[in-house]
């Protein structure tokens, strides 16, 4: 008798429960599609209701449309969808600016470099400024280098004041209009630790070099806060069209912060943000840890996560190496001490903040593990989730203390790529087998997150899952670069580009996979590229990017 009420009250139970869902009206209903959850059990779905900005529910096609009904349906016709993509490395703010910039990443010769000025010059007013990054001087024969100064650019672009910046942005070519507006000449004196370059009679080039490009950068036109706002609304948009829904940006400041809150609150900040403050601005990361994290304001923006360079790139001889560099100085000094690391990393873990500490070399990585141990052996860590960022080389030995220490490493993959090319002529060639262990260190910590450091390197997802899938370079392929056996599966590409950083952040449980009850971030993409060959990632375009369950970016539209 027992077990019949029992019996009939899980049914009522179960009745009551499917009519309350089905009597719950979504907002819209995705049909027809390839869902690729990566939920633990790699599910894949073809449809999902979504409702106040999360998703209801998911299954096949024929059970959606049972259960719910909506006017917003989208047939997605066999498309496939991911999670929204989250880029753990990148800076908003300096993406927004250089909208307006010449992107020089890519060219591989000063006639590359003339034509798209002149391009440039088409949709500019003259006596306008026009800015350029990226030109990398590792791709540009060195025939031509040599050549480069300041009357190549008053050839093709006299009346506009030309300024260009290296990858490195340590140096910077200009043009003689910019020079005179700004009153560089002959008796013009070079700052300390920076060379204003000047020919045998003693006027300038047109390269300033080291802390000389400080000369050009304090002398740049400054946005007004409306004018910034602007801007980065339009660089928001911009990054919703490659798919990424979430950024972990290690570069924003307070004025920043200020820009972002005015965004939001006006309901023009259609992406999230995990906002990353430098510990070397000691005034606001004080604030900050005095006043405690900032979790989810305004459904955009969580500020709970302290960072710190200890080193800067290889291609630079930046990034400190157990080795010595070829050229001098053939030893790298840190940005900061062992001591500033510890203290803050100390005090981030008193106040309940993530710590986070960017260390290219295998030396920088080693003394990073050196101090989270000494720090750790002192004080109850709990789920700290410290990321090891960029860590380039790494001696294996170091990986059982990054399992042990629950690190969770983020890599760079193009940055690995091109140093990879590069390691014989800076460093000994040997190093090479520390660089860019991708597969182990997934081994290692159980999981990896892919940062791009856009604006200064590659944005594209992607483009940084094929070099992680197939560590090659995407206009040639070369069969000797090291450790081949280092690229890592796809869908472990995938899920460091949404599960792990979503756990990295503190986030998982709204974000980095499509399940019931998350939020409804997800991307809509031309290519099933889980049954597609490797190249066809390279092919692959976001059609549409939606956040909260709205369409924030539509390439439909965009062609109209």
């Amino acid at each position: 008798m027992i077990l019949k009420k029992i019996s009939l009250l899980l049914f009522t139970l179960l009745i009551i429960t499917t009519l309350y869902s089905c009597s719950e009206k979504p907002d819209a209903l995705y049909i027809n599609g390839k869902i690729y959850s990566m939920d633990n059990e790699n599910k894949v779905y073809e449809a999902m209701a979504i409702k106040d900005g999360k998703i209801l529910e998911m299954g096949t096609t024929d059970e959606i449309n049972s259960n719910y009904k909506s006017e917003d349906v989208t047939d997605l016709q066999g498309a496939t969808v991911l999670p929204g993509l989250i880029d753990s490395d990148g800076s908003i703010i300096e993406f927004s600016k250089n909208l307006n910039f010449i992107n020089l990443s890519y060219v591989k010769s000063i006639e590359d470099i003339k034509k798209l000025v002149i391009e440039k010059t088409k949709t500019t007013n003259e006596g306008e400024w026009i800015g350029g990054y990226g030109w990398n001087e590792l791709n540009i024969p060195e025939s031509e280098l040599v050549e480069i100064n300041k009357s190549i650019l008053d050839e093709i672009a006299p009346n506009y004041n030309v300024y260009l910046v290296n990858a490195g942005l340590n140096t910077v070519w200009v043009n003689s209009r910019l020079m005179r507006v700004i009153k560089v000449d002959s008796t013009t004196k070079s700052p300390e630790n920076g060379e204003i370059e000047k020919d045998s009679k003693g006027n300038p080039t047109g390269l300033f070099f080291d802390s000389a490009v400080n000369i050009i950068k304090n002398n740049l036109p400054v946005l007004l806060q409306s004018e910034m706002k602007t801007q980065i609304e339009k660089g928001l948009n911009t990054i919703a069209k490659y798919g990424i829904t979430g950024v972990h940006d290690r570069t924003v400041g307070e004025d920043g912060i200020e820009i972002f809150r005015n965004l939001i609150d006006e309901k023009k900040f259609p992406i999230r943000v995990y906002a990353v403050i430098s510990g070397e601005d000691s005034s606001l990361t004080n604030t900050y840890l005095s006043k405690g994290p900032e979790i989810n304001y305004g459904d955009r923006l969580t500020i709970r996560a302290v960072t710190l360079d200890y080193d800067g790139q290889f291609d630079l001889q930046d990034a400190l190496m157990t080795n010595e560099y070829n050229n001098d100085p053939k030893v790298k000094t840190p940005y900061v001490t062992e001591s500033d690391i510890e203290n803050l990393y100390a005090k981030a873990l008193d106040k309940g903040f993530q710590f986070s500490i960017k260390a290219v070399g295998d030396k920088a990585v080693s003394t990073s593990l050196d101090i989270f141990q000494k720090v750790n052996s002192t004080k109850k860590v709990g789920d700290s989730r410290t990321i090891l960022e960029y860590c380039e080389f790494v001696n294996p030995k170091d990986f059982n203390r990054i399992n042990e220490l629950k690190i969770i490493p983020s890599v760079r993959p193009d940055i690995c790529i091109n140093d990879l090319l590069i390691v014989s002529q800076i460093i000994n060639p040997d190093n090479a087998a520390t660089l860019g262990l991708w597969n182990s260190l997934l081994s290692s910590a159980g999981k990896i997150t892919t940062g791009s450091d856009f604006p200064f390197h590659q944005i594209n997802p992607f483009v940084q899952m094929y070099y992680l899938t197939t560590r090659d370079l995407i206009d040639t392929s070369l069969a000797n670069l090291a450790n081949p056996d280092q690229k890592i599966s796809l869908a472990d590409a995938v899920r460091s580009y949404t599960v792990w950083p979503a756990y990295s952040s503190f986030e998982e449980d709204t974000k980095g996979t499509l399940e019931k009850g998350k939020f409804a971030d997800f991307i809509i993409i031309s290519n099933d590229i889980f049954n597609s060959p490797p190249k066809e990632l390279l092919n692959t375009t976001v059609t549409k990017t939606i956040v909260n369950g709205r369409v924030i970016y539509d390439s439909s539209k965009e062609r109209k």
